[in-house]
């Protein structure tokens, strides 16, 4: 149980970094890395949300922003 859940703080962690790479880059041009890198940082994240059982509030909040992100980019 306590790997479960440190997975999950780890996966929040993750995602929050992936998201603030991202807000970062994305005030410059946007390229294929960035696609990859937030296709890894989802990727990252499903399987942490599949071995856990779920996400607790805050691990679904990161991913939250990280998918707002996202939807921001894909805009431009």
């Amino acid at each position: 149980m306590q790997i479960k859940l440190e997975s999950v703080k780890l996966a929040k962690q993750y995602m929050r970094r992936v998201a603030t790479e991202l807000q970062t880059k994305g005030t410059m041009e946007k390229d294929s890395s960035m696609d990859y890198m937030l296709l890894q940082g989802v990727r990252f994240a499903f399987r942490i949300h599949q071995f856990a059982g779920g996400f607790d509030a805050d691990t679904m909040q990161a991913f939250e922003e990280l998918r707002n992100v996202a939807l921001v980019l894909n805009r431009k």
